[in-house]
């Protein structure tokens, strides 16, 4: 009587094994799956699902390495700004030293020399400005810098005449 019973169990065990997986419907669910082409179409499924993860993930670490060499971009953008800037107030602060040592040979402080010592101090401020002002971008802020420089220029060749015509 106990091997029918058991016979009886054993059957009912694999008539309940409706998983096709064979990690979670046991060794008869497992070969159905197989036989069925249900475990091929999972394991194809959860393949394409890890092939499309790991794309998403390339794209993203792209993403993040084009964001960080566009920091970097505008890192080294604006130290080239500062930089330019400096230089500019550096000849500023020359041209400044000239417009001194032509009046001091010429002994007085005439409507030029006045006149050239203001336009000294506008360019200055331009500069000033443009460096401080948080809403230009950096393209707007080279072309201005470049303008300045242009206007400086100018302004050299007015004080090296200015100083040659009163030394």
């Amino acid at each position: 009587m106990r091997i029918p019973i058991l016979a009886v169990a054993a059957i009912l065990g694999i008539a309940a094994c409706t998983n096709d997986d064979p990690g979670r419907g046991g060794f008869f669910g497992g070969v159905s799956g197989l036989g069925s082409g249900t475990y091929d179409r999972q394991t194809q499924q959860r393949r394409d699902e890890l092939s499309a993860e790991q794309q998403r993930n390339q794209q993203l670490q792209a993403d993040a390495a084009r964001a960080g060499a566009q920091r970097q971009h505008g890192a080294s953008e604006r130290a080239s700004l500062q930089r330019q800037n400096a230089a500019l107030n550096n000849d500023i602060a020359r041209l400044r030293g000239k417009l001194s040592a032509a009046e001091a040979s010429r002994g007085q402080n005439n409507a030029e020399l006045r006149r050239l010592h203001g336009d000294l101090d506008a360019l200055q401020a331009s500069g000033n400005q443009v460096n401080n002002d948080p809403t230009l971008a950096d393209a707007e802020k080279r072309r201005r810098l470049e303008q300045l420089n242009q206007r400086k220029q100018l302004l050299e060749r007015a004080i090296d005449q200015a100083a040659g015509a009163r030394s």
